[in-house]
């Protein structure tokens, strides 16, 4: 991978995961937003900024473990399935 794909990788994905990954500030739901933060939610660095938030800082306000360790898994499990699927199709042709 060049130095340009490298750069661009890190603009188009990298930057908007880290800035709407919840990282810096807990998921919150503001009264008039509350359908605007769903979309947030399929990122997910959200669920793993959560976790480690909730494990270093449980009084902090932070999602229910059992939302994060199950996201996390379904996130795991779906990319797994897609990068053995690709894997497949690229070694069997």
């Amino acid at each position: 991978m060049g130095q340009t794909q490298i750069g661009l990788m890190f603009s188009l994905v990298l930057a908007p995961m880290i800035m709407f990954g919840c990282a810096l500030l807990p998921v919150e739901r503001p009264e008039g937003l509350s359908g605007a933060a769903n979309p947030v939610l399929v990122n997910p660095l959200v669920y793993a900024s959560e976790g480690l938030r909730g494990a270093l800082a449980p009084q902090a306000p932070h999602m229910s473990m059992a939302v994060v360790l199950g996201a996390l898994l379904f996130i795991d499990v779906v990319l797994l399935a897609a990068g053995l699927n690709r894997f497949h199709h690229k070694a069997v042709s």
